[in-house]
């Protein structure tokens, strides 16, 4: 009997459990006010997104972009800046919701097979509010435009420094991938 008991009590404990987290209300009788309380929570969480090139900012796109410098015979022979043949002006963006970002790039030189073009001979002109961090340099700090949000666009112009009268190289298509990163601090 005891033990028919006890579980009917905790069963009817478990069902009344609910009605024990209700809502704050208030009782009043005659002519005073009554006033209850409810709290509201907004959870946003922190992002950091970043395109470099075609794409949306706010999706995962995995289109790696490329810039091409194709040589005409006079250039080959030549020192001077060369203009991209195709992709040279990149649309950039980093969108930011946590304050700071560091910013960097980094890559190796331009090779083909042995060969290799140094990185560096790759310039870069920033038309906007994202300034092009130095390749393999250390990370530079982006700081929010408004509160803790970051928002900032460019475009980046590149153009390569030909060197072919002064340290030509031997005729190939050399290449390389910069990966570009925003970290929080």
């Amino acid at each position: 009997m005891k033990k028919s008991l006890f579980i009917k009590t905790a069963v009817a404990l478990a069902l009344a459990a609910p009605l024990l987290a209700s809502a704050e209300s208030n009782l009043v009788t005659g002519t005073g006010t009554a006033n209850a309380h409810l709290d509201f929570r907004v959870v946003i969480p922190g992002f950091i997104a970043l395109k470099v090139g075609t794409g949306a900012i706010l999706s995962n796109d995995g289109t790696v972009d490329e810039v091409a410098f194709v040589l005409t015979d006079p250039q080959v022979g030549a020192d001077g800046s060369i203009a991209a043949t195709s992709g040279g002006i990149v649309p950039v963006q980093l969108l930011s919701n946590i304050g700071n970002v560091n910013f960097a790039s980094a890559g190796a030189d331009l090779t083909d097979g042995t060969d290799s073009i140094p990185l560096s001979r790759i310039t870069v002109a920033s038309a906007g509010t994202l300034a092009h961090p130095a390749f393999g340099a250390a990370a530079t700090t982006v700081t929010p435009t408004t509160g803790r949000i970051i928002n900032r666009t460019s475009n980046w112009t590149f153009s390569y420094n030909h060197q072919g009268a002064t340290a030509p190289v031997g005729a190939g298509t050399y290449e390389t991938t910069v990966t570009y990163t925003a970290v929080a601090p």
